[in-house]
């Protein structure tokens, strides 16, 4: 493989995959002409480069590109025709196994990675799982490419890529989900949504960033606020009463179980 590749990303113009290419040339990481695109003009993420070549249609990217990023829905790919025996192939989908990869595009050298939503900001944190043939210089590409979007980790295990996108894969909607939970909760007290919003947002973000400064696990942090005896430790008791964890754990049972199903 050249040592910068011209990158096909079949979805350029989606959420995950114009992440992706507009990550990979912010961060200098390929240049421009380097990079094609499947879009259309309509809402086009890169007029910033316009070097960067968009094409219509799968047959036209294959035509140019030396590695293929698979960005589309796992419903739209089984309808695609692609003959990528030479290629490394990187897919960004859900649910497509390496097996189902390889026997719908005739690669061997296969990486299946889960960005997540953040990617578009630099934040997401992407799990990556590759063949035995993709070798230790495309590895290395790879780590590289996925790393412009955020921290990326390489996996040993393809199985945990499936649980991760349940996980990680879900970037902010599972955190959304409690931000809007104490949001709600804030105006019904009377506090303005405004400030409800800003209060409840920054304080995520800050125990986000606390968490990630801190070398002590989570539990350790809720064990010492249940230690207080505080009103906190009061929030804390009456949410695992209620089965916090319990919702929390049957939520990620059933993304995981919708992340296995590979599309016929």
């Amino acid at each position: 493989m050249k040592q910068t590749p011209t990158l096909g990303i079949l979805g350029g113009n989606g959420w995950l995959g114009s992440a992706l290419g507009r990550a990979a040339l912010t961060s200098g990481l390929m240049a421009p002409e380097q990079l094609v695109v499947t879009a259309s003009r309509t809402g086009y993420h890169y007029d910033e480069w316009p070097d960067v070549t968009c094409v219509d249609s799968a047959e036209a990217l294959l035509a140019l590109a030396d590695a293929v990023v698979i960005s589309v829905r796992p419903e739209q790919f089984a309808e695609l025709n692609l003959s990528l025996e030479k290629r490394l192939v990187i897919s960004l989908m859900a649910k497509v196994s390496v097996a189902t990869l390889s026997q719908a595009t005739g690669s061997q050298r296969i990486v299946r990675a889960m960005p997540n939503a953040a990617a578009a900001i630099g934040h997401s944190y992407t799990p990556w799982y590759a063949t035995p043939d993709v070798g230790q210089a495309e590895r290395c590409w790879v780590h590289r490419l996925l790393s412009s979007c955020g921290p990326c980790e390489e996996l040993e295990d393809e199985s945990h890529i499936d649980y991760l996108t349940a996980l990680t894969g879900s970037g902010p909607a599972f955190p959304a989900l409690l931000a809007d939970a104490l949001i709600s909760h804030a105006v019904a007290q009377g506090i303005t949504e405004a400030t409800a919003r800003r209060s409840v947002l920054h304080t995520l973000s800050g125990a986000s960033q606390l968490m990630l400064d801190n070398a002590a696990p989570p539990s350790e942090l809720v064990q010492r606020f249940l230690d207080y005896g505080g009103t906190t430790t009061e929030g804390l008791n009456a949410m695992f009463q209620s089965g916090f964890r319990q919702a929390v754990h049957r939520g990620l049972d059933a993304a995981h179980d919708a992340a296995r199903h590979t599309p016929g």
